[in-house]
């Protein structure tokens, strides 16, 4: 789609704008909100794309992934590169066991029942 986002290998998009390395797929599994710390946890422990220091990432950062306009390819509001995960966890918690998510299809931020949906992770990292 453009320029922004580089593909660093195949496990790993790099964002150039923003600077941040993002985990290309999503989870394989939908999950409750507060599973998401335990699944960025294991990508740690097993060095994922050769790096140790993944994290479950905060609305602001997921958020940057929004296009402003539908990508033709995946029919998302987010680069093709990244597949085709719909809604994903951020690591956002609101008031009354609520969490924000991203729903790629409308592109914009939600917050709902932290234990009520089971939606995708896709960790960050700092380059």
């Amino acid at each position: 789609m453009s320029e922004r986002f580089v593909l660093q290998g195949n496990l790993t998009v790099q964002d150039k704008e923003t600077g941040l390395l993002w985990q290309r797929a999503a989870s394989e599994d939908r999950m409750v909100w507060k599973d998401g710390f335990a699944y960025v946890d294991k990508l740690n422990e097993r060095g994922f794309a050769e790096y140790s220091d993944w994290r479950y990432p905060s609305k602001d950062e997921l958020e940057t992934l929004i296009l402003p306009e539908e990508d033709r390819r995946s029919g998302l509001y987010i680069d093709s590169l990244f597949g085709s995960q719909r809604n994903c966890w951020t690591a956002t918690s609101a008031e009354h066991h609520r969490a924000c998510y991203v729903d790629f299809y409308y592109g914009d931020v939600y917050v709902i029942e932290e234990n009520y949906a089971n939606y995708f992770v896709r960790a960050v990292r700092t380059e």
